[in-house]
């Protein structure tokens, strides 16, 4: 976990002790809170009320709601978990974003990594006035949430799958 934080002088500094204990207890209290809320309308099914699952299975089955549905349903945010930087990294290559200079520099990494902006189709100019015919496409990689995300929805496929 970084706990480093910049302030408005851009200068870097790390959060003490008693700080991130207060953050990490202020979101336990969040959650406790959100969770005695949910209990109280009967999301978890001990407490009568209008989230009980009962009661929401029974409104969804009077609008035609079926386990293909859900499977249908889970199977769609899986997908969308899957492609979603696919579509986001293609529309940016498409528009000219994300793209710095691709000219050799002195610097650490031997490139001069300014960004870039699309002249005309096939040169880009950077901020530093080079003008190269290519440029450099850094695509957003998928983190753990999103992994995270995608195998949750395929698990809960198979679940559904096999309940069927």
């Amino acid at each position: 976990m970084n706990t480093s934080t910049v302030t408005s002088s851009n200068h870097a500094f790390r959060r003490g002790f008693v700080q991130n204990r207060m953050q990490n207890f202020g979101w336990t209290m969040i959650v406790m809170g959100a969770s005695f809320g949910l209990y109280y309308l009967g999301l978890f099914g001990t407490v009568e009320g209008p989230l009980r699952p009962e009661r929401i299975g029974d409104q969804l089955a009077a609008v035609g709601f079926t386990n293909r549905h859900l499977l249908m349903g889970l199977l769609s945010l899986m997908g969308i978990a899957i492609v979603w930087n696919w579509i986001y990294n293609g529309i940016c290559r498409l528009l000219g974003r994300r793209m710095t200079c691709a000219c050799r520099a002195e610097s650490a990494d031997g490139f001069c990594a300014a960004p870039v902006r699309r002249e005309r189709p096939g040169h880009y100019v950077c901020a530093d006035g080079h003008a190269r015919p290519d440029a450099r496409f850094h695509p957003l990689a998928k983190g753990t949430v999103a992994h995270f995300m995608w195998m949750m929805f395929a698990i809960f496929s198979a679940i559904v799958y096999y309940l069927m």
